[in-house]
């Protein structure tokens, strides 16, 4: 221990005339310090060791490096998955407010509530049984770089702490998300919280028990350089609580079995834009076949002010597009609305789970609860089956500009 002490010390002194960073490595988590302002270590009798307010037991310590390696930014924890053999980095700055635990593959990390300023999550490389969970109290980013994770068991990335979750594709990354089959996880991609997703990288999602994707409240995606891909689900492609927006970027969903996109209200009826879709920009390609599938469901308001939709929709009852408020179909300045949707199915008969009753739903390309208003844009609809329609609404239509091949019936 004296000789610790000896070490971090003289480390401190010769800081100043050589950049040195001290490394703390306990199990698969190395804690990153900058020397220059690593400030006094605290020893207890032997026992403890603290650093920056991050108190490490003596005995949990593998060793203590101090090298000419760039220090770990700050406010951040990085995680290497690599087939077994996956480490941590944390700055030492925000360690001692971090609960890390590293089982395998498997990273779990936990904020205290004290914590005060964002931190960054940043994921990289393979682990084909692995996972990240994180808990918090306060908005953070996740940040993906070239991440290949799998997860046999349950989901592939879980966010619980219900803020602002700022998640970055690294340009020129490709990521890919992967979850177990059979499990309770709500998706293989979950956040609890607000979802503003943006950068110029991929990301493929594959959902093995429910959804590919799934997020509490709303979820934005800003950037018009981000790809999401959802190759498969057992559920919906995204299913989205309060709200979904999409400035840019673009959204492929196949393979589901239930909508490619869900958009349902949360509890507190007083949430902004609650149960609404909002499109102003980027491209959305949807290619499902299933009995009621539906390409975009809202159960409130959706408006498309911009943007490509392309939807390829099959099955009995099946939907293109399906608005449980009002629907607003317009063309911004300077953006360009296009919609093609290709929907074929007859009459889904099936009976209801809360009534007990007979019950159906019929084939529709666009189906609207309240009022459809169509103000620009183009509309090009192919709609096949018996008893299939066009377009459907139970309220008013208005007819303000814009280019259809369908009007309502």
């Amino acid at each position: 221990m004296k000789r610790i002490f000896t070490l971090i010390a003289a480390t401190a002194l010769t800081s100043a005339a050589v950049a040195q960073t001290v490394k703390v490595y306990t199990g698969h988590v190395v804690t990153s310090y900058a020397a220059e302002a690593l400030g006094d270590a605290n020893f207890n009798n032997g026992t403890q060791l603290t650093l920056q307010g991050k108190t490490f037991s003596t005995s949990d310590i593998d060793s203590i490096v101090v090298d000419r390696s760039q220090a770990a930014a700050a406010r951040t924890m990085q995680v290497a998955y690599a087939n077994g053999n996956t480490w941590v980095t944390v700055s030492g700055d925000v360690a001692s407010l971090l609960n890390i635990a590293v089982k395998g593959d498997h990273v779990s990390v936990v904020a205290a509530p004290e914590t005060a300023e964002e931190i960054t999550y940043a994921l990289g490389g393979t682990a084909t049984n692995g996972s990240f969970y994180m808990d918090g109290h306060y908005k953070s980013t996740l940040r993906f770089d070239n991440l290949n994770l799998t997860n046999p068991d349950s989901a592939a990335v879980c966010i619980d702490n219900g803020k602002r979750i700022n998640v970055i594709l690294a340009d020129g990354s490709t990521n890919s998300l992967t979850d177990g089959a059979g499990d309770m996880q709500k998706a293989c991609f979950f956040i609890n919280g607000h979802a503003e997703i943006k950068g110029a990288g991929v990301l493929n999602l594959t959902g093995n028990t429910k959804h590919a994707y799934a997020s509490d409240e709303y979820t934005w995606i800003k950037n018009g350089s981000t790809t999401i891909n959802v190759l498969s689900a057992v559920s919906d492609g995204l299913h989205v609580d309060q709200y979904f927006q999409m400035d840019g970027g673009t959204l492929n969903v196949s393979g589901t079995k239930g909508d490619c996109v869900d958009v349902s209200c949360t509890k507190d009826a007083a949430d902004l834009q609650n149960g609404q879709i909002i499109i102003n920009g980027g491209a959305i390609t949807m290619d499902v076949a299933a009995i009621d599938v539906k390409g975009l469901k809202g159960e409130k308001d959706v408006t498309i002010n911009g943007g490509t939709i392309k939807a390829t929709v099959s099955g009995d009852g099946s939907k293109g597009m399906s608005v449980g408020g009002n629907l607003l179909v317009a063309q911004a300045e300077g953006a360009t609305t296009l919609i093609n949707m290709t929907v074929s199915g007859t009459t889904y008969k099936y009976t209801d789970p809360i009534t007990g009753l007979p019950d159906s739903s019929k084939c529709r390309g666009i189906k609207v609860t309240g009022n459809y208003t169509l103000s620009g844009g183009t509309i090009n609809m192919t709609v096949t089956g018996k008893k299939a329609k066009g377009i459907s609404i139970d309220g008013e239509y208005k007819y303000l500009g814009g280019t259809t091949n369908v009007v309502p019936e």
